[in-house]
């Protein structure tokens, strides 16, 4: 299994200072994987790579709270929705055109492997604090049959479920302890 860190790199601007960044991170026995946000001009885009999951697609979606409390997460709450309400839908489309009605935290499936999104209209900011969840069954991107198909693209359980906070360049502080540390000990 490749490890995260590893691909980390690639994932991060080189000036991590000037850009409001967010991070959610995936550890659990099924799902292993991490989301990195960051602001562009076109808005917010989202990186996300899962080095494990079950096998199939899986919905992948941003939920209002950061409340990981009770069984599956309840305490997220429902999709993550920026405007007047609308229906479930399809993952944003590339250059953010979206073509389907969906909810802001709408992204479609994911499975192992690297996804993008660019969430148009949003900042990173908007994500600090909200969960992003990966659920057990396929989003039917609210085409299904079912009656929750509308509401949540009928993709079943939350499996494995993170909470967006905000990524910090620490080297500083890190230099600054370790001086302090060497001074003490001199």
């Amino acid at each position: 299994m490749r490890l995260w860190r590893s691909r980390c790199a690639t994932f991060l601007p080189k000036k991590i200072n000037s850009v409001r960044m967010a991070v959610a991170v995936f550890r659990t026995p099924s799902v292993v994987g991490e989301a990195v946000a960051q602001d562009t001009a076109a808005g917010c885009l989202i990186r996300a790579h899962f080095d494990k999951l079950p096998p199939g697609n899986h919905g992948f979606h941003i939920h209002v709270a950061g409340d990981l409390r009770g069984e599956g997460c309840a305490g997220a709450c429902a999709h993550w929705h920026k405007g007047p309400a609308t229906r479930h839908g399809d993952r944003p489309r590339a250059g953010g055109g979206d073509s389907t009605e969906r909810h802001t935290g709408d992204l479609g499936n994911v499975t192992v492997g690297s996804h993008r999104y660019l969430l148009a209209g949003v900042r990173t900011a908007e994500l600090w604090g909200r969960t992003l969840i990966v659920h057990a069954d396929e989003d039917d991107l609210g085409r299904g049959p079912f009656e929750d198909s509308p509401v949540t693209g009928h993709s079943g359980a939350r499996i494995a479920c993170a909470i967006f906070g905000r990524v910090a360049h620490c080297s500083a502080a890190r230099r600054r302890t370790r001086r302090r540390s060497d001074r003490e000990y001199a």
